[in-house]
C-alpha cells in the first residue's frame, strides 16, 4: 500500500480495543516496536521515520532533560497484539511559548506525540483517549504532535504522503490527518519539507567561497572535525538560542541538552557539511556568527534497525556512512546581530558546493513554515521543491465540550461504529490482581534512605469485588532509630504511600479512605478502604495528580538550576494547597542554607551510630542484589565508577562500626567551627551563579505526638513535590538539616515564633541539568 488511504476493514473488526499506560518492560518493548510492526503490515516500512528508542525509554522512566511528566499508552486488540500507542505529556515552557497573551495566561495543554495507528478505528480510540485524558488533567487544551523538549519536533503530514520520510521529520499516511480533522482539531503553523537535487542546483549557487571572498567580508569559516563537535556544540548554542528566540514553539536549550543531543553526531557527521563561521579576528571560542547544520540522512539504518542505535546499528552506521547519499539540512541560523548582511547566502553556497563534492544526491530540508517565504526562497532559487506538507494540531477545549469516551488502563473499552455512541467501561473489580498492582505503582513513594518500610496486607475483599479492606504495617528492618528516632520520617514515608496509592486508585476508578491509625513508630497499623470511586466525588481545591506524575517524580542529587518564574507560581499554588493541613513552604536564603548544610552533613559523618546507619543504606556494587531494589546506590548518588568500587570494598557489615567510629573521631575536632557559623542570610544579587532555591515544609505545632497527623503530612509533602514536578522542576531533600539538633534548632530560630515553627522536610528545588538516574524500587 502507498499509505494514501485507509485500509478497509469490518467496522466490528476493532469493537474491543485494550487501553494500557505502558509500564513493564514488554510494553514498552511493545511500544517502541509498533512502528516497524504497523509499517510492515501496510507495505509503508520504506517510509516511516522511528524515534529513537533511547529517547522513547528515557520518556518512559522519567530521566530525560526535562522535568515533564509523560505517559505512554499501548492499544492492543483481541489477540493481545499492539495496534496502537500515543504519548501525553505536559510543558509549561512550551505552553507559555504557544500562548497568544501573557505567559501567565497560557492554558493549561496536554502535549500528545509518538502516534502510530494501525487503521482509522484504532485512530479514533487514540484521539478519544487523548481527550479523556487532557480532561482527566484539567488540560483546556490539546496540541500535537509533538516531542518532550528540547526542542519541539514532530508534526503532523498533510500531503505528499508518496513522498518518504526522512530524519529530524515526521511521515504518517494519509488517513491519520483527516481522522483528527474529522475529530475537531485546526492545523497549527502549516509548513512544508523541501527538496534540492543536487545536480540541477544553478553552478553559481553551489561555488564554494574562496578564503578573499570570506576576508573581504571580514570572516572565516572555523574547521569543524568529528573529534571536536563538543567545542564546536559550544560555539553553536549562543546562536542558536538567539537566532531562533523569535519562533512560537522555540524554548531555550541548555548547554547539558544540546550536548546530549549532538552526542552521537561525531559517528555520523560528515565535517564538509557543517559550516561554522566566526568574525576574522574573533578567536576560536568565539560564538558563531553563522552556520548551518548539514548531517548524512541516517534514516535507512534507523528503520532497518526499529530506532534501536545499539552497537549493531552503529557498526551498520559505521560501514555504510559513505553510501548515504541524501543529506538533511537539521538546522542554519544567524546571530541577529549579523541578519540581513548576506551570511545565510555564503553559508549555503558552502553546503551545496560540499554536497556536490561529496557526490549526494539530494538535500533535505526540515519545517519551513509557510509564512516564511524567505526562507523557502534561498531553496527555490536553488531548484528545489516542496515535498511534504505539515502542520500541528490545535484543540482547545471549552466547558460545552463533551464527554470523551473514558478509558481505563487494562480495561476494554467498546465502541461502535464511527461517529456512534459510546459504551461505557463495565465497573471496575477490586481483586487481588488489581490490588497487587496498586500496591506496586504506590511502591514508587519516596521514603526515607529509599528504606521502603511499608508492607500492605488484603485482609478482606468485598463477595462483589466492589471494596477491600487493607492494613499498612512496618517492616522493622526497613526504619531507622538511630536517625529518626522520633519515628517522624517513617510516618512521613507512609503518608507518602498512601497518598501515591490513592492516586493509583483514582485513575482505576478507585478511591482508597483511610479508616484508622494505630500505634506508632515500627509499631504502626494503618486501616485502610479500598473501593469504586463514586461519579463526582474528588478532592476540592487539591490538584489531581496521575500515575504518570508518581512515575516521573524523581529526586535530582545533581546540579540543579534556578528558574524564578516556575518557581514563584509554584510556591504560590502549593502554599495554598497546603493552607489546609496546617503546612507552608518557607524559602531559607542561600547563604544560610549553605551554612547549615555544611553543619548537618558534619554532624551526620561526625556522629558514629548515625553514619553507620547511614552505610546500611548506601549501595556501591551494581553486582549487590539491592543495588537495584532499596536505599541510595553509587548511581543515583553521582559516585564515579572507580570511587564507588573502592567505597563497596569498605563498606562491609562488619567495617562499618569501626569506620563510623574514626570517622567520627576525625571530624569531631571542627565540628564547633560549623555550630558557630550556620551561615548568613543572603540576599538574591549575592546568590552563586544558578544557586537552586532551598524550602523547608514548616508546620503548626500541636503539642502531643500525633501518627495521624504525621501520615496526613506526607501526603501533603507528597502532593507538593508532584506539584513541584509539573512546574518542571526537581528536588534533592537534605532531611539532615532537620534532623541535626543543631541545625533544627537554627531552623525554628529562622522559622522565627510565628503559626509554622517546626521544620517537617528540608529541599532543594531546580531544573534538572543533567540526566537524572531512577531510583530503585522493590518488586514486591
Amino acid at each position: 500500500m502507498s499509505g494514501q488511504e485507509a485500509r478497509p476493514e469490518d467496522p466490528t473488526s476493532r469493537a474491543r480495543l485494550r487501553t494500557y499506560r505502558v509500564t513493564t518492560k514488554p510494553e514498552l518493548r511493545d511500544f517502541i516496536r509498533l512502528t516497524a510492526r504497523i509499517a510492515d503490515l501496510r507495505g509503508e516500512s520504506d517510509q516511516v521515520v522511528p524515534l529513537f528508542a533511547s529517547d522513547i525509554a528515557d520518556w518512559s522512566s522519567g530521566s530525560g532533560w526535562f522535568a515533564e511528566e509523560v505517559e505512554l499508552w499501548l492499544l492492543t486488540d483481541d489477540s493481545g497484539a499492539a495496534v496502537g500507542r500515543v504519548m501525553c505529556h505536559r510543558s509549561r515552557l512550551l505552553a507559555e511559548r504557544l500562548c497568544d497573551g501573557p505567559g501567565a495566561q497560557a492554558p493549561q495543554t496536554l502535549f500528545f506525540g509518538a502516534l502510530e495507528a494501525l487503521d482509522g478505528s484504532v485512530l479514533e480510540e487514540i484521539i478519544a483517549l487523548i481527550l479523556s485524558r487532557a480532561q482527566a488533567l484539567g488540560a483546556t487544551r490539546v496540541f500535537g504532535p509533538v516531542s518532550p523538549l528540547p526542542n519541539v519536533t514532530g508534526g503532523l503530514v498533510t500531503a505528499g504522503f508518496e513522498h518518504p520520510g526522512f530524519f529530524d521529520t515526521a511521515w504518517n499516511p494519509a488517513f491519520v490527518a483527516s481522522g483528527f480533522a474529522d475529530a475537531g482539531f485546526s492545523p497549527w503553523g502549516p509548513a512544508q519539507t523541501w527538496e534540492v537535487r543536487v545536480d540541477r542546483i544553478p553552478h553559481a549557487r553551489a561555488t564554494a567561497v574562496s578564503p578573499a571572498e570570506w576576508a573581504e567580508r571580514g570572516l572565516r569559516r572555523r574547521p569543524v572535525s568529528r573529534l571536536r563537535m563538543r567545542a564546536f556544540a559550544a560555539r553553536l548554542l549562543p546562536t542558536l538560542n538567539s537566532s531562533f528566540a523569535a519562533l512560537p514553539y522555540f524554548t531555550q536549550i541548555s548547554p547539558a541538552q544540546l550536548h546530549a543531543q549532538m552526542a552521537g553526531l561525531s559517528a555520523l557527521a560528515d565535517p564538509s557539511l557543517i559550516v561554522d563561521v566566526v568574525g576574522a579576528d574573533e578567536d576560536d571560542d568565539a560564538p558563531t556568527r553563522c552556520f548551518a547544520l548539514v548531517i548524512p540522512d541516517p534514516v535507512p539504518v534507523l528503520r532497518r534497525h526499529g530506532g534501536r542505535l545499539g552497537p549493531a546499528a552503529i557498526g551498520d552506521l559505521l560501514r555504510h556512512r559513505s553510501r548515504l547519499r541524501d543529506a538533511v539540512l537539521i538546522i542554519q541560523g544567524t546571530e541577529p546581530r549579523f541578519q540581513g548582511q548576506g551570511l545565510l547566502s555564503l553559508v549555503t553556497r558552502e553546503v551545496y558546493s560540499a554536497l556536490a563534492a561529496g557526490g549526494y544526491r539530494r538535500l533535505r530540508v526540515t519545517f519551513i513554515a509557510e509564512d516564511n517565504p524567505a526562507s523557502a526562497a534561498v531553496f527555490s532559487k536553488a531548484g528545489g521543491t516542496p515535498l511534504h506538507g505539515l502542520c500541528f494540531l490545535d484543540r482547545r477545549l471549552g466547558e460545552d465540550e463533551p464527554a470523551p469516551a473514558q478509558t481505563t488502563a487494562g480495561a476494554p473499552v467498546a465502541r461502535t461504529t464511527a461517529g456512534g455512541p459510546v459504551a461505557q467501561a463495565s465497573p471496575v473489580t477490586v481483586d487481588t490482581e488489581r490490588l497487587a498492582s496498586l500496591f506496586r505503582t504506590a511502591g514508587r513513594a519516596p521514603s526515607a534512605h529509599n528504606t521502603q518500610p511499608w508492607v500492605p496486607t488484603v485482609t478482606v475483599i468485598a463477595e462483589d469485588a466492589a471494596r477491600a479492606e487493607v492494613v499498612l504495617t512496618v517492616d522493622p528492618d526497613r526504619t531507622l532509630p538511630v536517625g529518626d528516632p522520633r519515628s517522624e520520617d517513617l510516618h512521613l514515608s507512609l503518608g507518602c504511600w498512601v497518598e501515591a496509592l490513592s492516586i493509583a486508585a483514582a485513575e482505576e476508578g478507585l478511591t482508597v479512605e483511610v479508616a484508622a491509625v494505630d500505634g506508632w513508630g515500627p509499631d504502626l497499623r494503618v486501616g485502610l478502604h479500598v473501593g469504586r470511586l463514586e461519579a463526582g466525588r474528588g478532592s476540592p481545591g487539591q490538584p489531581q495528580f496521575t500515575v504518570a506524575d508518581l512515575e516521573h517524580r524523581q529526586v535530582d542529587r545533581g546540579p540543579l538550576a534556578r528558574d524564578e518564574t516556575a518557581f514563584a507560581d509554584a510556591l504560590k499554588t502549593a502554599n495554598t494547597a497546603l493552607a489546609a493541613s496546617g503546612a507552608r513552604l518557607v524559602e531559607i536564603p542561600d547563604g544560610r542554607w549553605t551554612g547549615l548544610l555544611r553543619a548537618a552533613e558534619h554532624w551526620s559523618l561526625s556522629t558514629a551510630p548515625v553514619f553507620a546507619e547511614t552505610l546500611d543504606w548506601l549501595r556501591f556494587d551494581p553486582a549487590d542484589p539491592a543495588y537495584r531494589e532499596d536505599g541510595l546506590n553509587a548511581e543515583c548518588l553521582r559516585i564515579p565508577p572507580a570511587a564507588a568500587r573502592a567505597a563497596a570494598l569498605l563498606n562491609r557489615r562488619r567495617l562499618r562500626p569501626g569506620i563510623a567510629r574514626v570517622l567520627s573521631a576525625a571530624l569531631a575536632p571542627a565540628g564547633w567551627l560549623h555550630r558557630m557559623r550556620p551561615g548568613p542570610d543572603t540576599a538574591d544579587a549575592d546568590l552563586p551563579t544558578g544557586a537552586p532555591h532551598h524550602l523547608v515544609l514548616a508546620v503548626t505545632e500541636t503539642g502531643e505526638p500525633d501518627a495521624a497527623r504525621e501520615l496526613d503530612l506526607g501526603r501533603a509533602l507528597l502532593r507538593t513535590w508532584l506539584l513541584l514536578d509539573r512546574a518542571g522542576l526537581r528536588v534533592d531533600v537534605h532531611s539532615e538539616i532537620k534532623d541535626c539538633p543543631d541545625t533544627h534548632a537554627l531552623l525554628r530560630d529562622h522559622l522565627g515564633e510565628g503559626e509554622h515553627r517546626r521544620p517537617l522536610a528540608t529541599f532543594s528545588v531546580g531544573r534538572s541539568t543533567t540526566r537524572v538516574p531512577r531510583s530503585p524500587r522493590r518488586r514486591t
